[in-house]
């Protein structure tokens, strides 16, 4: 799948959101909002856990693969160490699935602007990202 306006032909990193609820979905209207432009390409999972229905393995590699456009894919998780992060850490694969937890809209629109990046490379990028974007005020 090509992006309107992409200058190279090197497919991207895919980009897949796993969060409680619609945070992530949330993030991504945003940041098409700031950046002006589709985020469609990113894919957005919301994960569930209860008795009555569960966000499966199954169920995430066959999102991280729908996303994989043969760089890699890098998952972005809300909470370091909750549900969504640990059972995406199950996953992670050496070159071709990365995690990042701690989503942010920072990080989203880093990753998302240089998703022409190497996956390795993208995940210092968003990490690197959402820090950058922290900061405390008081008087």
């Amino acid at each position: 799948m090509s992006r309107a306006g992409s200058a190279s032909a090197i497919s991207p990193t895919g980009i897949v959101i796993v969060t409680h609820g619609q945070i992530g979905q949330s993030l991504i209207e945003v940041a098409e909002f700031i950046l002006g432009t589709s985020l469609a390409d990113v894919r957005f999972l919301t994960f569930r856990q209860s008795a009555m229905q569960e966000t499966g393995d199954d169920e995430l590699r066959r999102t991280i693969a729908e996303a994989n456009q043969g760089h890699g894919v890098l998952v972005l998780t809300d909470v370091g160490g909750a549900s969504p992060c640990n059972r995406i850490s199950r996953i992670v694969e050496a070159g071709q699935v990365a995690m990042v937890s701690g989503l942010n809209l920072a990080m989203l629109i880093r990753v998302w602007n240089y998703r022409q990046k190497p996956l390795a490379q993208l995940v210092d990028i968003a990490t690197e990202g959402a820090i950058r974007d922290i900061k405390g005020y008081r008087k």
